[in-house]
């Protein structure tokens, strides 16, 4: 399902729990970087080691993969009936990311826990991939959700 065929605002109850939900996608800068690295750079220590390409330059920063993540799920998300985001955990980086590289990103819907007439906490792992498939990183969420109203 992408995002312009799912039902918009999704809520607790429609979700179907084992199903993966494609969604966003961006392109990496060379500028970007560069400019991600010379505002956060000197308070980054988690760099991948000996991971410059010589045509591409320098890997992305994590924390700039991290951002690009969570403005891609913020954009996906923001039509659903979020009650609260409760917290990630788990996160994970696989691979670095270059100038040139695409991302997109699914998120499997690996748990629903029912709290209340109205509400209920998704449990979902999200996983970002660049353009030839690689996993780039990993994380899990826990969000409180609206029922359908009835």
């Amino acid at each position: 399902m992408s995002f312009s065929n799912r039902p918009r605002g999704w809520h607790f109850d429609e979700i179907p729990q084992n199903f993966v939900h494609h969604y966003g996608g961006v392109e990496i800068e060379a500028g970007d970087i560069a400019l991600f690295h010379g505002q956060f750079g000197p308070y980054l220590p988690m760099r991948m080691p000996d991971t410059a390409d010589p045509e591409r330059g320098p890997p992305a920063a994590q924390a700039h993969i991290y951002a690009l993540w969570t403005r891609m799920l913020w954009t996906e998300t923001g039509d659903w009936p979020v009650l609260r985001r409760l917290g990630q955990d788990a996160l994970r980086y696989f691979a670095p990311v270059h100038a040139g590289d695409r991302l997109g990103a699914r998120m499997s819907f690996v748990g629903k826990d029912d709290i209340g007439p109205d509400r209920g906490i998704l449990i979902a792992m999200h996983e970002l991939t660049r353009q030839d498939g690689t996993l780039v990183m990993s994380v899990m969420t826990r969000t409180v959700l609206a029922k359908s109203p009835v």
